[in-house]
Formats: structure tokens, sequence, C-alpha cells
């Protein structure tokens, strides 16, 4: 069975009128860990379900993809290939991008190995919280090479007014965020306010993130 994680946002009636008034979405990120370079953190989730009590719940369920997408800052990564995949698999890219999962790699992470001279864009996906599998990040995937990414579960919460597509390359928090782990403890509850922003107690499973403050530290963790 899949462990399920979740993260309870409470708010005001006026923080969230205001929200829905300003067509804020709240945006989702998942933090993996790799010591693969150039790569981005992509948008995981948007929505604009959200009221008083919000839960954001998900589960381990992955996918491995390939992608034909540049990864730019604000482009969108489109994935033209994915397989379902559990942690300790490998998925052998094959040409065209086309993948096949097989039962070798690295405990807790997930193995892209390119077998082909062609060079990909690659990275893990994970079930959102609406159901839908979307991608979490995006590595460059060398002619002949291996990716190895580990999904951790931490995650980066913020709402924004600006209109973001899911698997779009983010550089910059658009507007100030909460970063949460839940390594330790699968579900924890925090509150929001528009003009106070984030509170939790002060625990030490989480910390606040600036507007403008870089994400890849964050989010690809070495």
């Amino acid at each position: 069975m899949a462990t399920p994680y979740g993260v309870t946002i409470t708010m005001s009636a006026n923080t969230v009128t205001n929200l829905i008034n300003g067509n804020f979405n709240l945006y989702g990120f998942k933090a993996v860990q790799t010591t693969q370079s150039g790569g981005a953190p992509l948008v995981w989730f948007k929505t604009l379900n959200y009221s008083t009590t919000t839960a954001v719940s998900w589960q381990e369920q992955y996918q491995a993809y390939t992608s034909n997408s540049s990864i730019i800052a604000n482009g969108q990564i489109i994935a033209s290939n994915s397989n379902n995949i559990n942690l300790g698999q490998t998925m052998d890219v094959a040409t065209g991008g086309i993948g096949t999962v097989v039962n070798d790699g690295t405990d807790l992470a997930i193995s892209i190995l390119n077998q082909t001279t062609t060079q990909y864009t690659c990275g893990i996906s994970q079930t959102a919280t609406d159901g839908s599998m979307n991608p979490l990040c995006a590595f460059p995937l060398y002619g002949g090479n291996m990716d190895v990414i580990a999904p951790i579960e931490k995650i980066l919460l913020m709402f924004s007014s600006n209109q973001i597509n899911t698997g779009t390359v983010i550089q910059k928090a658009y507007s100030p965020g909460i970063f949460i782990d839940l390594t330790a403890n699968n579900n924890v509850n925090v509150a929001y306010d528009l003009n106070a922003g984030w509170s939790w107690g002060g625990y030490s499973w989480a910390q606040s993130v600036t507007a403008n403050a870089s994400m890849s530290p964050l989010l690809i963790q070495s």
C-alpha cells in the first residue's frame, strides 16, 4: 500500500474571499534528491479548490518520463513517453524516447538509462492532489548516460495570482511560500493569511520561503 501524505491548510473566511477575488491559485512543488546537474523544479499541481480548511494529500505513486521539451525558464515540459515505475526500478530508454521498466536500479530511487545517442529531457512524475500524474522535475538525459532521482517527502506550497501551467519550469518563487518536510510526520497542519503569510507553530519541519527566493536549492537536493 502506498503511504498517504497530507497537509491541512487553515485560513480565515476573509483570506479565502480575497484569494478568490484576486484569482489566486494554490501551487504545489515536490522535492527530489539527485547528483545530476542542470535540472529544474516544475509546477507539480495548481488548484482553485480551496476554502477555510483545505486538505492537500498525495500518495507514493510514480512514473518516469522522457520529453523533447527544452529545460528553459518558464518553459513547459511535456512528457512524450511515460511509464509507471516503483522505487528501485530503472526505465531503459530506446529510440524515440520509448521506455521499458526493469527491476534493476538504485534502492529508494528511480533510474532512467538512455540506451541511445540522442539527448532527451527526463524526470519523474507523481500523483497529485487531484489524482493526475504530473512531473516534479526535469533533467538532461545525455546519450548513454543514466539519471538517478530519488523523490523525497518535502513539499513547497504557495498562493499566487500568476497563471502558470503544471509542468512549467520555475526558478523563483512568485509569492511567499512554505517548505514542509513530512519525512518524520506524514500529516501536518499549517495556516495561511494573505497579509501575515504562513504559520505552523514554529516547528522544525517547516520554513518560510520569501517571494523571489530561488527554488532549486530547496526542491533539487544533492
